[in-house]
């Protein structure tokens, strides 16, 4: 091996070998620059997307409106800020000017599935930082309601509270449970699967928090009490904001006075 490695051929040819892969000397090399620079093209296009995602995502706001036309004044938040950067960012007006408003088949990575794809990738990474912190802390507690969407489609609510490693109380939203059935069976099995799902264990649950009904608070067949069956450590706090309702629910159905004020 060693008298190969120092033969004047195999010297040579390992020359021969390295100069090739010099760009510049390469047969494809111009092919090549043009792949280099339409990559760093659209890595600049998609930085400022991603940026703008970013921002509304941060602040709860819609993305999409009735349609994706550019200068439209329907045309949502997204491509509305897109327009805004394209009076002070020469790139980006270069891009909308040359891509914008050219239908399927040119893309122009401004259109609403690049937006939702890069939605879901930033909620898959916030989620896993999330599960991370709760590792971290070990305990915590869940809390979990049914709610409505606007489309009124059924779906269960997960929250997770923990103390962060540097003392700090923290609560988060984790995800959105698609319609799971309402007995407090059913739900049990949807906040199990959603806690192996994100590899939680159960046995580090401290507390559970819900409202006052029936089947979440039931000491018998609720979800409180089939979650303290799997870990008796989860202690059940009713929801106070739930619960000061149905006080002063009652409270004002007890007066005729009132009930006639209110009606």
């Amino acid at each position: 091996m060693h008298d190969h490695d120092n033969n004047a051929e195999h010297r040579a040819c390992l020359r021969k070998y390295l100069g090739r892969s010099n760009l510049s000397l390469r047969i494809d090399s111009k092919l090549k620059i043009q792949y280099q620079e339409e990559v760093q093209y659209g890595k600049n296009v998609l930085l400022r997307v991603v940026e703008v995602v970013k921002f509304l995502s941060s602040r709860g706001l819609p993305f999409h409106g009735e349609n994706e036309i550019l200068g439209s004044t329907n045309n949502g938040n997204f491509l509305g800020c897109i327009e805004f950067l394209c009076k002070f960012d020469p790139f980006i007006a270069d891009h909308v000017a040359r891509f914008g408003n050219k239908g399927k088949g040119v893309p122009s990575y401004l259109s609403s599935t690049t937006v939702d794809e890069f939605v879901l990738l930033l909620a898959d990474h916030v989620k896993t930082k999330i599960v991370t912190g709760i590792k971290l802390a070990k305990y915590f507690s869940i809390i979990v309601d049914s709610t409505p969407d606007v489309s009124n489609v059924d779906q269960l609510t997960f929250v997770v509270r923990y103390v962060a490693t540097d003392g700090s109380p923290n609560e988060r939203f984790l995800t959105f449970i698609p319609n799971c059935g309402h007995t407090g069976e059913y739900m049990e099995k949807a906040v199990v699967s959603m806690l192996e799902t994100l590899d939680i264990n159960i046995n580090d649950c401290r507390g559970q928090s819900y409202d006052n009904a029936y089947n979440m608070s039931g000491c018998y067949k609720g979800l409180q009490n089939r979650i303290k069956e799997l870990n008796p450590l989860a202690h059940y706090v009713p929801c106070a904001g739930h619960s000061l309702q149905l006080v002063g629910s009652a409270t004002a159905g007890s007066s005729r006075n009132s009930t006639k004020f209110l009606l």
